[in-house]
């Protein structure tokens, strides 16, 4: 039998405690990720080749990522799971509490990571291989049903036209076979550009991994390119997490320009440190250098409000290549900040949020030592900066 803890509504075995009881909080947590996510393309992928364990880096890697891409950056997860805890700490025995305290601790921390928190671990691994079963239990009729229109069009059978609106309304299902016209055959202008548009219209995660690995390698007519380019961008920041992962190793054999044209054009907070760090990591293999010179271009172009002292800062560090060196002094010999003076953008969003953060934090210091009022009235003044702000919406709900 079930027993009803606190006033949220969840529920725990009787006289379950320790890791086992704050995961059970936890079951029925939706973390938010769609059956298409490229993630759990990579974790079905381990599975397959029996690599599914903490003790593979790979599989290590992608729930790490993962955790920082769909909890760490999304404050309403924070804040929702923090709450839950909060609601249950009188039914736990004392060293469970202090367990949940720590995990609270990190979660309403902005600035600390969750990928070393054993019980964001443990219920988004348990998580993710549920939405992999989620997965492999939806119909591939829709995805056959593509095919035999792709199959239709080619034969002649159905229009263009009449195939393109069939397919935009099967939607998701659709991108596979998209995906199979376009890369098959690039050099056929007429299928490559009818499965971009299409693609284009298909809003989802796997819509856009396919376009930005589309414009990943020069396959494409230059005009179709650049229109693959503008669906991406359209869609940003669904290709996000793509991209990054598989920027993140330095293992990729080319830069890829367009790539970090979405992460500038994207607004990406890390776009810059990324490109410093291409630079690092390449400029003494001499046939990097090109590439190396068309990315520091794209710094001409962000908005980063210190993206002239980042460049400083690496041409100043002791270690930096000779090579390195040369070509970012050639850069600064030239450089003039794009960098706009208004607030209206996404680092000084995010300053705002870390110190609205550090005020939340002295807030629920107030409310978890007993001093209800005090708490009250830190809330209060950060509710009349930011209304919606996360934490402080679910604390004093919790605390009337």
């Amino acid at each position: 039998m079930l027993l009803p803890f606190a006033k949220c509504g969840e529920f725990v075995t009787p006289g379950l405690q320790g890791p086992d009881a704050l995961a059970q909080l936890f079951d029925d947590f939706d973390y938010g990720v769609e059956t298409d996510d490229f993630l759990l393309y990579e974790l079905s992928r381990l599975i397959g080749e029996d690599r599914a364990s903490f003790e593979d880096e790979e599989f290590r890697r992608i729930i790490d990522e993962g955790i920082r891409y769909h909890v760490e950056e999304n404050l309403a997860f924070r804040s929702g799971m923090a709450i839950r805890l909060r609601g249950s700490l009188h039914s736990f025995d004392d060293a469970t509490r202090r367990l949940a305290r720590r995990s609270i601790g990190a979660l309403e921390d902005v600035e600390s990571p969750l990928h070393n928190v054993s019980l964001i671990v443990r219920t988004y691994t348990a998580y993710m291989f549920r939405r992999l079963e989620d997965a492999a239990e939806q119909s591939i009729t829709l995805e056959d049903e593509a095919r035999s229109l792709i199959e239709r069009w080619q034969t002649g059978e159905i229009l263009r036209e009449q195939m393109t609106t069939l397919m935009k309304g099967i939607g998701r299902p659709a991108v596979g076979p998209l995906a199979d016209l376009l890369f098959d055959a690039p050099e056929d202008r007429v299928a490559a550009e009818t499965a971009i548009d299409i693609l284009g219209a298909i809003r989802c995660s796997s819509s856009a991994r396919v376009l930005a690995h589309a414009i990943l390698e020069p396959v494409l007519e230059e005009d179709l390119e650049q229109k693959a380019y503008q669906h991406v961008r359209s869609m940003w920041p669904l290709p996000r997490p793509y991209i990054l992962y598989t920027l993140a190793p330095h293992t990729h054999e080319d830069l890829s320009f367009r790539w970090y044209q979405l992460l500038i054009d994207g607004e990406e907070l890390a776009a810059v440190d990324m490109i410093l760090d291409e630079l690092l990591v390449h400029a003494t293999d001499p046939t990097y250098h090109e590439d190396i010179k068309a990315l520091l271009e794209l710094l001409r172009l962000s908005r980063d409000p210190e993206v002239e002292s980042k460049v400083v800062g690496v041409l100043n560090t002791h270690e930096i290549p000779a090579d390195a060196s040369q070509i970012l002094q050639g850069f600064l010999a030239t450089f003039r900040p794009a960098a706009s003076a208004s607030s209206d953008n996404p680092w000084a969003a995010a300053s705002r949020l870390r110190n609205l953060n550090k005020k939340y934090l002295a807030a629920a210091k107030f409310y978890d030592s007993g001093r209800p009022d005090e708490a009250k009235r830190a809330l209060n003044s950060i509710l009349q900066v930011d209304p919606e702000y996360p934490f402080a919406l679910e604390l004093s709900r919790t605390s009337q």
